[in-house]
């Protein structure tokens, strides 16, 4: 075992303190335009309970912008993580993957307190060399206590070297999509390095190769890249749209296999694979993926959707 992953494994199950993000208004709004969405119901109360909801409500992976914390500054890196990994010189990280469970719709006003910790860290061997890969989870919970949702953050880290070449490109029509029925799809873009920013400031994770053009050529990557969250998020709105908003989206886990660089046209896609009816609607697990403006899928996986009566 390394030095690294022997300190990082170290540190699994320690908490870190108490982060809180107020979730008022204008966060909310300021997440939906981030993702270039202009759905009323993320602002205006009227149009929100004109669709059958209690009110305006937040966009399901939503839990706080930087504007919105409380007891740390706009800008802090414990933000993004308290528990850093320590990396060799020269080493930068990346998402792999996000995982998102939701007990509760956010709405405005609520104060959310996050908690984190290191659940897993183990190192392998790549086409880059060495890797280190490590999961957060971390813990949103509402004021009283009561559980809001649950997020893992799976990363890998790896030297700073130019990318390898292309992985095989991975399109809609090569994923096993028998008997699976379409959700309708979400297209957004170009997602310009300004949304980029913006959306490092929606979410109070602020990583320089998302909008630092030269930082991210000096890590070996070709430009600033879309965040892998910004993708779960898209696939968040288009299953919320389509499941009926407020508290539709149950579950999300998806794995980012290939990078998007600013300005790419993403769509969002999903099919329903199996659907059990209950008296509150039909619980629905879902095959979920993002594709590129050239159809190339650079991320997948699952979610289960409570649709509404």
């Amino acid at each position: 075992m390394t030095e690294e992953l022997e300190l990082a494994r170290a540190r699994i199950g320690m908490e870190s303190p108490p982060i809180g993000y107020v979730a008022d208004p204008g966060s909310i709004r300021f997440f939906a335009d981030s993702l270039m969405d202009p759905d009323p119901v993320y602002r205006e109360e009227t149009a929100a309970r004109g669709r059958g909801l209690s009110g305006v409500v937040a966009p399901p992976v939503f839990f706080g912008t930087a504007t919105g914390l409380r007891n740390v500054t706009a800008g802090d890196r414990r933000t993004m993580f308290w528990n850093e990994v320590l990396l060799p010189d020269g080493w930068f990280s990346m998402a792999t993957g996000d995982e998102f469970e939701f007990y509760s719709a956010v709405k405005p006003g609520m104060l959310l307190v996050a908690r984190e910790r290191i659940v897993d860290a183990h190192e392998k061997t790549g086409r880059n060399g060495r890797l280190i890969f490590f999961t957060y989870e971390k813990m949103f919970e509402s004021s009283d206590g009561s559980p809001v949702l649950r997020r893992l953050i799976k990363c890998a880290a790896r030297a700073a070297v130019p990318a390898a070449s292309s992985a095989p490109q991975r399109r809609v029509g090569h994923l096993n999509l028998e008997g699976c029925t379409a959700i309708p799809p979400l297209t957004v873009g170009p997602v310009t390095v300004r949304y980029l920013a913006m959306f490092a400031t929606a979410t109070a994770e602020y990583v320089d190769f998302h909008y630092d053009a030269d930082y991210a050529r000096s890590v070996g990557l070709p430009g600033p890249i879309i965040q892998g969250l910004y993708k779960t998020a898209l696939i968040g709105q288009m299953l919320a749209k389509w499941g009926g908003y407020e508290g539709a989206v149950r579950s999300l886990d998806v794995q980012h296999r290939g990078m998007d660089l600013a300005g790419s046209v993403l769509t969002a896609g999903g099919c329903v694979e199996t659907q059990t009816g209950r008296q509150d609607g039909d619980l629905v697990s879902c095959r979920v993926w993002v594709e590129n403006q050239d159809g190339v899928v650079t991320t997948e996986g699952s979610a289960v959707v409570q649709t509404r009566k």
